[in-house]
């Protein structure tokens, strides 16, 4: 016997033979160019790891990797599923609901 599925965003049930929608979130620190200046040649690295690691020493492991990367999935619905990818369009598009369908 197959198992009733459940929207982890509007908690509706889903019979069996609907469709579940997955969805995956991940967040990542973005890195970018390093940039050195001259006075960085000069600066006591060994001392400036130091403190960072005693720093760290003191912070909660999971609030460090959180910093770094977190990464979230959730099962939709479908009218759940249309919701979002109707907002992640109109903000990967950058128009605005009513633009967007004056432009359709």
């Amino acid at each position: 016997m197959k198992k009733w599925g459940k929207c982890e965003n509007c908690g509706k049930r889903v019979p069996p033979g609907e469709i579940l929608y997955e969805i995956r979130i991940d967040i990542y620190a973005k890195g970018g160019p390093v940039e050195i200046e001259p006075e960085d040649l000069d600066k006591d690295h060994i001392a400036e790891m130091q403190r960072l690691i005693a720093q760290m020493e003191h912070m909660d492991v999971e609030e460090l990797t959180d910093q770094v990367w977190e990464s979230y999935r959730f099962d939709l619905c479908w009218d759940c599923r249309k919701e979002f990818h109707t907002r992640l369009k109109l903000k990967s598009t950058g128009l605005s609901p009513r633009r967007r369908r004056s432009h359709a």
